[in-house]
């Protein structure tokens, strides 16, 4: 599971920064390329400290034993008492956000529906990573220039290592800015 950890992390995390007063985006069966291009002008993420965390809300692994569930379990919750930091620079910001919007190229991941719209996101997107099955995360929430609330439905399935190939989570993700970038690190 470590192996997928980031890219699960990555797709709600990858709708962080759209802003709400900006154009309609909507993209079918788009690259992740296509949706980064389509939302250059739409994501204004305004320079700045900005705080995350990621809340997991369920777990679930069919087949996997009762110690090792709850093993897993809380490991995800004392993940959930993280909050995380980040400087996001002015340069950041002007850049395509193609990372932001699930990584790079070729990581297997394609949105089957992308919509941004009046501070609102719905996106599926589909990933088939090289070391086998598929991952599906549904994102959908609210959005604007200084704050972000989303909530993720990640389906996994046919994933070598993992009891019943496969497992669902529920993640809730906010953010915000807190103010502006430490001196050392505003670049």
């Amino acid at each position: 599971m470590s192996r997928l950890t980031p890219l699960i992390l990555l797709c709600p995390l990858a709708l962080a920064a759209c802003g709400g007063s900006e154009p309609a985006v909507k993209a079918e069966n788009a690259s992740i390329d296509q949706v980064a291009k389509a939302t250059q002008d739409a994501v204004k993420m305004q320079p700045g400290q900005w705080q995350t965390q990621i809340k997991f809300v369920s777990v679930d692994v069919p087949g996997m034993p009762k110690a090792q569930a709850d093993m897993m379990g809380q490991q995800m919750a004392k993940m959930s008492e993280t909050t995380a930091e980040t400087c996001v620079t002015p340069e950041m910001v002007s850049k395509p956000p193609s990372e932001m919007f699930g990584g790079k190229a070729g990581n297997g991941c394609t949105y089957e529906k992308f919509e941004l719209a009046g501070g609102k996101v719905d996106a599926v997107m589909t990933c088939k990573p090289q070391t086998g099955g598929e991952m599906k995360a549904t994102t959908t929430g609210t959005m604007s220039s200084t704050s972000y609330e989303l909530a993720s439905d990640t389906t996994m399935s046919g994933m070598p290592g993992m009891p019943g190939g496969g497992m669902t989570m529920k993640t809730q993700i906010t953010g915000k800015r807190v103010g502006d970038c430490p001196a050392a690190t505003k670049g």
